[in-house]
């Protein structure tokens, strides 16, 4: 692994939404990115359909470190969950008063909502998760928008068009282009 690879992390809570995290680890990891899967609790995590992920290192242990994006995967209690961790919630505010990419899929937007994070933002997220309506940020209906420092995305059907945006945003077109293609995705020739 090259020492200029960017590190990523995903932190883990029950019920996460299995594709989510599951696809965007592994097709960050096809693109050489360090991904670092982060539990909130020690031990395996379970998804929202019973997938368990054994977590690389707990949460409390990577908060300090330096990381190139900060990625929640969806699912309602795990992003419930996560939006509930002191620890987390914190590492979210940290980031954003930085300037430091945050991405959110699926039910996740709905935890940077809570904390104030969507000011004056395009977003998406899964129908019911956001008011489209708000005042506060531009709720868009497209599978990934990106606005700055902060990519969301609709939900598991997203997630792989999620994933290799984050790939082109921290790697350059050429590396989304290296590892979508191998994917046999039928839009891509």
């Amino acid at each position: 692994m090259k020492a200029s690879m960017p590190r990523v992390l995903i932190p883990l809570a029950e019920g996460f939404e299995d594709m989510e995290a599951v696809i965007v680890c592994d097709i960050l990891r096809r693109a050489d990115a360090q991904v670092t899967l982060a539990g909130l609790t020690a031990g395996p995590v379970r998804g929202a359909r019973g997938i368990r992920l054994i977590p690389d290192v707990l949460l409390a242990d990577v908060a300090q470190e330096a990381f190139d994006v900060l990625i929640l995967p969806g699912g309602r209690l795990g992003s419930q969950r996560l939006g509930e961790d002191a620890r987390l919630t914190s590492l979210l505010r940290k980031r954003h008063e930085e300037g430091g990419m945050i991405a959110a899929i699926c039910a996740a937007p709905g935890v940077l909502a809570a904390q104030g994070l969507l000011e004056g933002r395009a977003v998406t997220a899964y129908p019911g998760t956001l008011d489209p309506h708000s005042p506060h940020y531009h709720y868009q209906e497209t599978a990934v928008v990106v606005d700055g420092p902060l990519v969301t995305s609709r939900g598991p059907g997203t997630a792989m068009d999620f994933a290799l945006t984050l790939v082109e945003l921290l790697l350059g077109p050429e590396a989304r282009i290296q590892v979508e293609v191998p994917l046999q995705r039928s839009n891509v020739s």
